[in-house]
């Protein structure tokens, strides 16, 4: 069993989940995502890194090529989207800031009510890491998907990982992690590296 199965586990006995995610009280400090300015996610997340946040930008390395060269750069998998790790009273900092246009929340769901970020769990951003730090193929995110039948991978360098089928053809499925309130994580997976 993989480190983030284990992890899995463990969170599983010591949480109790209210909305799918872990009780405020238990675990006071939880990711939220904060909306910013287009192309500064690095700025931001650099500038609450000096006043002692956490962040987390999900991107994936990718090799453009010119026809001169090819370089090595990140792609940013959620334009506009960074990762906070920050507790209810810190939210209220988070929210005056000018560099932030707004905590993310799930329309119509009690935090949205309350003016408060959509808390989503750790295993979920720590599932969305390894999915892309692993993956040999494009990661993306979809809003609008239709839940299938939960799946682990069984092989191959993303062995370990669970999440859900949203489209199959005769050689591949596409395998998505869901993100509170954002989505989900797609790549696509060969049918033989995947079971039920």
């Amino acid at each position: 069993m993989n480190k983030i199965a284990v992890e899995g586990e463990n969170r599983k006995e010591k949480c109790s989940l209210v909305n799918g995610t872990n009780d405020r009280e238990a675990y006071p400090k939880r990711w939220i995502a904060v909306l910013v300015q287009v192309n500064c996610e690095k700025k931001t997340a650099t500038r609450l890194g000096k006043v002692g946040y956490e962040t987390y930008i999900p991107t994936q390395q990718e090799v453009h090529q010119w026809s001169d060269r090819k370089k090595k750069v990140d792609r940013l998998i959620m334009p506009m989207v960074v990762f906070v790790r920050a507790t209810e009273n810190e939210e209220e900092w988070l929210r005056n800031q000018s560099f932030i246009h707004k905590l993310l929340a799930l329309p119509g769901s009690d935090e949205d009510k309350k003016k408060f970020a959509t808390p989503i769990p750790d295993n979920q951003i720590e599932r969305l890491k390894f999915l892309l730090e692993n993956a040999e193929s494009e990661v993306t995110i979809v809003s609008n998907f239709k839940v299938g039948d939960s799946v682990r991978v069984i092989s191959g360098p993303l062995k370990g990982l669970e999440g859900v089928v949203s489209e199959t053809d005769e050689k591949s499925s596409i395998v998505g992690i869901q993100i509170d309130g954002l989505g989900y994580a797609c790549v696509r997976i060969a049918k033989n590296h995947v079971t039920c």
